[in-house]
């Protein structure tokens, strides 16, 4: 069965491959590639089926500050944030946010999981649980700056989504996100193997592709990169075992949680857009 493309509204897409019974599809027409799960396990999930590594990416870690302090330093190079209002979309654990605020800034953050919020955020103000088209019908707000790192990936509807990011800017505003890079070398040597292609990810893009998505929301591009982050041995070896060899990670895992390295395999693309003023 044909489906549409979520970005480009063509029909001329098939089936690339299928793993764990869930079909990956191509749009000839503009090059976008996503899954088609029967349910979208991001909102059906509660937190109990979560992987652990997942849990362990959510919970706070020794390499945060480093790895938010080169997220931010990055975010300033183009859009300084002081005095700026910004909000998080896909807020998760609220982390980033956090982040944000220990250092003066306004930030907060909207999160469409309730098991995420009930789990991290309930009890803090700066979250609100939603999902993005309500919050932007609710909220008479504009903002400096909105970052999404690691959500569109998550997004079944992407252009809605970006619709929504443009909606909530301040003309001139800046959308900051990330999201696996489905044109990247080590994309195309695994193939179905690489281990973004699990059941949480429905959309997958290139820089390219995202590019074009944005413009035609009023986001112009301004940089792509592909920088990494540190993570623990721990977290390495769960993440292996738990999203590419599909089994429960043993227990001797949490023997290397304090062993943090630098990681890259150059296969997530950070890119940043500023929306247009007119």
């Amino acid at each position: 069965m044909r489906r549409r493309c979520a970005v480009c509204g063509s029909d001329d897409t098939s089936v690339r491959f299928v793993k764990q019974a869930v079909d990956y599809s191509d749009c000839r027409a503009c090059g976008f590639r996503f899954s088609s799960p029967n349910v979208n396990p991001n909102l059906a999930n509660t937190l109990d089926d979560y992987e652990a590594a997942y849990l362990q990416y959510l919970a706070p870690e020794p390499a945060d500050d480093a790895n938010f302090s080169g997220l931010r330093a990055w975010i300033e190079q183009r859009s300084p944030l002081g005095g700026a209002k910004v909000l998080d979309v896909g807020a998760g654990s609220g982390k980033w946010v956090r982040h944000l605020r220990a250092r003066g800034i306004d930030a907060r953050g909207v999160e469409p999981s309730r098991a995420l919020f009930d789990r991290f955020l309930s009890v803090d103000g700066a979250f609100v649980c939603d999902v993005l088209g309500n919050y932007v019908r609710a909220t008479s707000e504009r903002f400096d700056v909105v970052t999404a790192f690691d959500v569109i990936e998550h997004v079944k509807e992407p252009m809605e989504f970006l619709e929504q990011v443009a909606a909530l800017l301040k003309p001139g505003g800046a959308f900051f996100v990330s999201t696996p890079d489905v044109s990247s070398l080590a994309a195309r040597i695994f193939g179905k193997r690489w281990h973004f292609y699990y059941p949480y990810h429905l959309s997958y893009f290139s820089p390219a592709t995202l590019t074009r998505a944005a413009r035609q929301c009023g986001l112009l591009g301004l940089d792509v990169r592909h920088p990494g982050k540190r993570r623990s041995l721990g977290y390495v070896v769960r993440y292996a075992t738990e999203f590419i060899g599909g089994r429960s990670a043993p227990r001797w895992a949490r023997a290397f949680d304090s062993w943090y390295l630098p990681i890259n395999l150059f296969d997530v693309m950070h890119l940043c857009f500023r929306r247009e003023s007119a």
